[in-house]
């Protein structure tokens, strides 16, 4: 193992968080709707979940091609350097949006979320070439830990810095060149990709490789079964992560700051139940423990559906942090022990192809919601239709107590 090589991945964990923070959960949402919608209530959510939706459309169309094409031409590295670059830089390009920028500020923020995240395809691929194979959960879990802290971060310097949406623009060109700084170590220290010579597949092997994991995944009822579920659950939470500050600043009357303070609560609730989500699998069994994280989101749900007093939310908003964590570090758990081992690559890759289709819908269902209605209350009520599908679903494994 090369320490460069592993520091340098990490490090770029850090700079994604912040670009995660800052445009997707804390600041430009709310820039996005009342600046350069001009609208605070359900159209602002609407163009919101719009422009979110479209971004994850583009994700999982090219991912695939793009995956398959690095295999084919051993040019991963370069495709890793090329989107991560067009990220941030179509992320500085949101500094200049404004009111009456709809098109333009739809198309960069479009931009700057569709490369980041099918660049998670190149990211993600690079630490079984840099970690010995024993040592990969360990460096996942230190890059994810990393990821919480790149966030908080964020979250401090946006308290010192941002004042009003309108003029505290600057927070976005910090959020740019930290993403580039943590970043550029990756550039000159990941290792490049050798060229497949065995690769007979075409550029749309990808799909053809989904279709028959698909198919692959059906005969193993229990997991397929469960990524059901997850499809369902990821979807309701991934809504939750973008629409939360809509929801608190504009429906609950939080202030910016108070609202930084409640996002830095979630993120170390959600560290601690990341870290402590596998304590509790040892002693339940994983479906057993993701099933109490499931049903926890939907009393918080119907909680955050009634609540008026801002010290019950941010009660509510820290145990809904702690099962995020949880939930997604379970569910990486359950196909880690579950998948036959030569076929774990196949089913995590399956896994996340279908959480990023899952998250083309609740983001543009909750927009639409409020938009028609004009009531965020009940947007999020519709989210508790995610959690019960893929609940009902969960309960229909075999062997609820079972780590496998």
């Amino acid at each position: 193992m090369n320490r460069k090589n592993i520091l340098s991945w990490i490090l770029y964990d850090f700079g994604m968080a912040q670009f995660s923070m800052v445009i997707l959960t804390a600041y430009f949402i709310l820039y996005f709707k009342q600046v350069v919608v001009g609208n605070t209530g359900g159209e602002g959510d609407f163009y919101w979940g719009l422009v979110t939706s479209v971004s994850m459309i583009l994700a999982v169309l090219l991912s695939p091609l793009l995956g398959t094409y690095s295999d084919i031409s051993g040019k991963r590295k370069l495709l890793y350097i090329v989107f991560s670059s067009v990220s941030i830089f179509s992320t500085f390009m949101l500094f200049f949006s404004g009111r009456g920028t709809l098109l333009y500020s739809s198309i960069f923020f479009i931009t700057a979320y569709a490369c980041y995240s099918i660049n998670m395809t190149f990211y993600n691929s690079f630490l079984p070439d840099i970690v010995k194979k024993e040592e990969i959960e360990k460096f996942s879990g230190i890059g994810w830990g990393l990821g919480y802290f790149g966030g908080l971060t964020s979250l401090i310097i946006m308290m010192v810095i941002v004042k009003d949406l309108q003029n505290s623009k600057i927070i976005i060109i910090i959020t740019a060149l930290s993403y580039l700084l943590f970043a550029i170590p990756s550039y000159f220290f990941l290792p490049a990709q050798a060229k497949s010579e065995e690769y007979t597949g075409g550029i749309f092997a990808g799909f053809s490789e989904l279709k028959h994991t698909f198919i692959n995944i059906k005969s193993y009822r229990n997991i397929f079964l469960f990524l059901l579920a997850y499809f369902f659950i990821s979807d309701g939470i991934s809504t939750v992560i973008v629409f939360f500050s809509s929801y608190t600043v504009h429906t609950l009357k939080f202030s910016l700051k108070e609202n930084f303070l409640l996002l830095m609560l979630i993120q170390i609730f959600a560290a601690v139940g990341a870290i402590f989500s596998g304590y509790i699998a040892k002693k339940t069994g994983i479906v057993r423990a993701i099933i109490f994280t499931v049903i926890i989101w939907i009393i918080s749900l119907g909680i955050i559906f009634i609540a008026e007093n801002k010290a019950v939310f941010f009660i509510i908003s820290s145990v809904c942090g702690t099962v995020l964590g949880g939930t997604q570090a379970l569910a990486r758990s359950y196909i880690a022990v579950s998948s036959p081992r030569e076929k774990s690559g196949e089913f995590f890759g399956f896994m996340t192809f279908s959480s990023k289709i899952a998250a083309i819908f609740g983001p543009l269902i909750f927009g639409t919601i409020s938009r028609i209605t004009d009531s965020q209350r009940l947007s999020v009520l519709s989210l508790e239709i995610l959690f019960v599908a893929g609940l009902i679903i969960l309960f229909r494994l075999k062997n609820h107590s079972a780590t496998h």
